[in-house]
């Protein structure tokens, strides 16, 4: 499949789980998602979304209308041997996917189980098959949802390779026996095993799809950029597109690189449900007195001529309002503030932002032991090939070896203003930006309000020793 035809699934995706994800009212404008409006009424109409009229004519409005459309699966109350099972399955889970119709349970017998193990419903997917409900224990770390069910996935293809074996090895017994023991009947018992050995996937397939533990579910959505899933047994793909939406995974079709037909490519666009109290924007822990005038005009001269300026409340010495007043003196005002314990920053911006695309500086953390490496290491070989003296070559490489390391973070020795600025422009509209996060000496929390607000979310980090932690960051579209 094209990636071109790939990421318009991505899209359709998208726009179909999260746009029309159960809101009263949803506009969507067509150019914005590069998707059709007669493909938009298709995903809204089966969301169970009703078309009225738009508040502006490149858009189209859609009202959530579940009662006009068939009612999702919904099944009577259980036994109490079934609400027993549920209580036994549920013990020390910290997450749960509970299916209403593996379980036989209502939704409220489910819930009310849910309660009485500690656990809410924090997020339900159903359609005409069946109805999940991701149960979460009360009282964990305000998180994105991750995967927390114990157990692997079942792998099918692991049972036909199995299977396929176990079937050579019967047939070549048997024909071995018969002729060795030149007895005719092992013969009839070859195409008996190969039946078996061609049903054993199915059979384990069914036996999967009735079970009610599913903790194969939603383990392939780990955080990786992208994942190949083998449609779970007996859930719908209506069902595990929900699934999936949850952890900011969408349908980008079948996958062309591996030799089963049935697997889906899934691509990670954008971070999943965040669950738990969310924090405020601005907390109030960090605040600064009144500055002196020398900080003012400190201010006022980096202001002149620039039509954007990121400003560190740490580093200005001044109050968020002060440098907002002096701002607007010079025709600039407040575009954004980010804000943790550690600083406050603030983005101040004169009309429009510029769409040039700048040199990202954490290059300069590469760029500079590279050539600190080159002068010492270079220029201490040429000087002792020509002098003869090996301690010259011996002194450089121990230059280099000492040098590399503090050179790594050259970038912290400028001003604290001055980082934030090269920080943002670390994310200049590419699909993903990797960088050392220490280079700029700003907090993990700043870092992440910064990403978020040109688009970019939290993919994944590795940490050394040496240089610190690498972070990489993704484009949500």
């Amino acid at each position: 499949m094209q990636s071109d035809q790939q990421a318009w699934l991505v899209r359709f995706g998208e726009l179909r789980y999260r746009a029309f994800g159960g809101a009263p009212v949803v506009e969507v404008a067509p150019a914005r998602w590069g998707l059709d409006p007669t493909t938009i009424r298709q995903a809204a109409h089966s969301r169970r979304y009703r078309e009225t009229t738009p508040s502006q004519a490149e858009s189209l409005r859609f009202e959530f209308a579940p009662r006009l459309f068939p009612s999702p699966f919904d099944r009577g109350p259980g036994t109490d041997a079934d609400r027993r099972r549920l209580a036994k399955l549920l013990g020390e889970q910290e997450q749960f996917w509970a299916s209403s119709r593996r379980l036989r349970l209502s939704r409220d017998d489910i819930g009310k189980a849910a309660a009485a193990a500690g656990m809410t419903v924090v997020a339900e997917a159903a359609d005409a098959t069946d109805r999940l409900l991701l149960l979460r224990r009360t009282g964990l770390p305000d998180e994105e949802l991750r995967p927390r069910t114990a157990g692997r996935r079942l792998d099918l293809s692991a049972v036909q390779g199995l299977a396929a074996v176990l079937g050579i090895a019967v047939v070549v017994a048997g024909t071995w026996f018969a002729a060795t023991a030149e007895q005719k009947w092992p013969i009839l018992l070859i195409p008996v095993f190969l039946i078996a050995a061609v049903a054993a996937p199915f059979l384990v397939r069914g036996i999967a799809g009735r079970s009610p533990r599913m903790p194969w579910l939603d383990e392939p959505f780990d955080g990786s950029p992208q994942v190949i899933v083998l449609p779970p047994p007996s859930v719908s793909a209506e069902l595990l597109g929900e699934v999936a939406s949850l952890y900011g995974y969408f349908s980008a079709g079948p996958c062309d690189s591996t030799p089963n037909h049935l697997d889906l490519l899934f691509r990670k666009t954008r971070s999943g449900l965040v669950f738990g109290a969310p924090a405020p924007r601005i907390p109030p822990s960090f605040d600064i007195p009144a500055g002196s005038p020398e900080r003012e005009q400190w201010l006022r001269n980096h202001l002149d001529g620039r039509d954007e300026l990121w400003v560190s409340v740490r580093h200005a010495k001044l109050p968020p309002a002060r440098i907002a007043e002096i701002a607007g003196s010079e025709g600039l005002h407040p575009a954004a503030e980010f804000a943790d314990s550690t600083d406050r920053i603030l983005l101040l911006r004169r009309g429009s932002p510029a769409t040039s695309r700048k040199f990202r500086m954490s290059f300069a953390g590469f760029l500079v032991p590279a050539l600190w490496a080159v002068l010492c290491f270079g220029g201490s070989a040429v000087t002792a090939a020509v002098t003869g003296e090996e301690r010259i070559f011996a002194i450089g490489f121990s230059l280099t070896l000492l040098g590399v390391p503090p050179l790594l973070w050259v970038l912290r020795i400028f001003p604290r203003s001055a980082r934030v600025g090269w920080l943002a422009g670390e994310f200049d509209g590419s699909a993903s930006v990797t960088f050392f996060s220490g280079q700029f000496g700003v907090s993990p929390e700043l870092i992440r309000q910064i990403a978020a607000f040109h688009g970019y979310f939290f993919r994944s980090q590795t940490a050394t020793r040496a240089q610190g932690t690498l972070v990489t960051y993704a484009r949500l579209r």
